[in-house]
């Protein structure tokens, strides 16, 4: 849970700034460069999270993990050094290729440390860790950064990145190492539920990128609010994401309850994106947050417990693909958002567009998958999914 909070707050430090960092490299399209700048980190997730998650189904996911981290921490000090605009994006698309590898290989680990009955709430708690994370972020970089100058709040994102690292070592794998979970009431492995799953995954990044460009660039240029005041709607959208996490989230409630909670999720988060481009005060700006937010509380944990119910022992890979495809909604929403911010876009037809995806997928999770069932039909099967540890050899069926 210590690295992923420090990751996501790596992450989340720059987003109050980044107009700042965009302005002091003398760039004067400053809406459509802050959301390519925020896509950079995105699109190198979606191209290296495939690569960490087939690697995890090979590898120590603790291992995984330190490696992750401690490329974070390192990365994240070359922000101290003046930089020119090809510099920022570099660092971005270095920092989300280390990043990509922390969420699948702490899913994982988790799932390891974890009894069955309880994976849901391993997989959520790991969740709120990266929300605290991106909560703290940028608070902390809106009020301790001055204008471009990030200096102390990178000092710290550093240090507690590399700190993290000797948690991700600590202990041993033992009994993780060598234990096969299997997942109660789980479904067969089906092409449909994980092209479904994989939908969901983009449609929910699209409207979180979308969201934190249009927070970052129509709070600055369309309501001149300062890093600060935006800084507390991140922290605002994090607090959001937590509280509905911890009301869907619940012990007595199984893996399906939470799936027939995706598809009113996507509904509140097409809302939210509907409002984006109408909000001209700072209320109705904050009403977007608390939307999008609320959605993607349900989204992210519920999409991620689904794929590794249904994904049988690519889990590792499919992790990946999830994280890679949510990189790209990501990436695709802050790219659309920051174009739709430009003088004479057709911001109506982008915002449309951000909506129309939210709610197709709404229509696809509609129907929750079905439970396998015994020959006879009478109750689930359990035992026939299982989330396996890096060494598959040593794994019972």
């Amino acid at each position: 849970m210590l690295t992923v909070f420090a990751s996501a707050l790596a992450y989340s430090l720059v987003l109050p700034v980044v107009p700042d960092l965009v302005k002091h490299s003398n760039v004067e399209d400053v809406a459509s460069t802050t959301g390519t700048l925020m896509a950079a980190y995105t699109i190198a997730t979606v191209l290296l999270s495939p690569l960490w998650g087939w690697l995890l189904d090979r590898w120590s996911a603790r291992t995984i993990l330190t490696l992750g981290v401690a490329g974070q921490g390192v990365i994240v000090l070359l922000l101290l050094v003046p930089n020119t605009l090809m510099g920022l994006y570099g660092i971005r698309a270095f920092q989300g290729a280390f990043a990509a590898a922390v969420v699948p290989a702490v899913l994982t680990l988790a799932a390891q440390i974890t009894e069955p009955d309880r994976h849901g709430l391993a997989v959520a708690r790991a969740t709120r860790a990266a929300l605290l994370g991106g909560l703290v972020g940028p608070l902390v970089g809106g009020v301790l950064a001055r204008g471009s100058d990030l200096r102390l709040p990178l000092i710290v994102a550093s240090l507690l990145l590399l700190t993290s690292v000797a948690a991700a070592r600590r202990g041993s794998e033992g009994e993780a190492s060598r234990r096969a979970i299997t997942l109660e009431g789980a479904v067969p492995r089906s092409s449909g539920v994980l092209a479904r799953l994989a939908f969901a995954a983009v449609a929910a990044g699209l409207a979180m990128g979308a969201m934190e460009v249009g927070i970052a660039v129509r709070g600055r240029e369309v309501l001149g609010l300062n890093s600060a005041s935006i800084g507390l709607m991140f922290f605002g959208c994090g607090v959001v994401m937590i509280l509905v996490q911890s009301l869907a989230f619940r012990p007595q409630r199984d893996a399906f309850g939470l799936w027939r909670l995706l598809w009113p999720a996507f509904v509140v988060s097409a809302v939210g994106l509907a409002m984006l481009m109408m909000a001209n005060q700072a209320w109705s700006l904050s009403v977007v947050v608390a939307l999008v937010a609320a959605g993607g509380g349900v989204l992210m944990p519920t999409i991620s417990l689904w794929i590794v119910r249904s994904a049988g022992r690519s889990h590792g890979l499919q992790l990946g693909l999830r994280a890679a495809l949510g990189g790209f909604g990501q990436a695709a929403g802050a790219v659309a958002a920051g174009y739709a911010f430009r003088a004479q876009a057709p911001a109506l037809v982008i915002a449309l567009m951000l909506v129309a995806a939210t709610l197709v997928a709404a229509w696809l999770v509609r129907r929750r998958p079905t439970p396998e069932v015994s020959s006879a039909g009478a109750a689930p099967v359990t035992g026939r999914s299982v989330l396996h540890a890096p060494t598959p050899r040593r794994l019972s069926p």
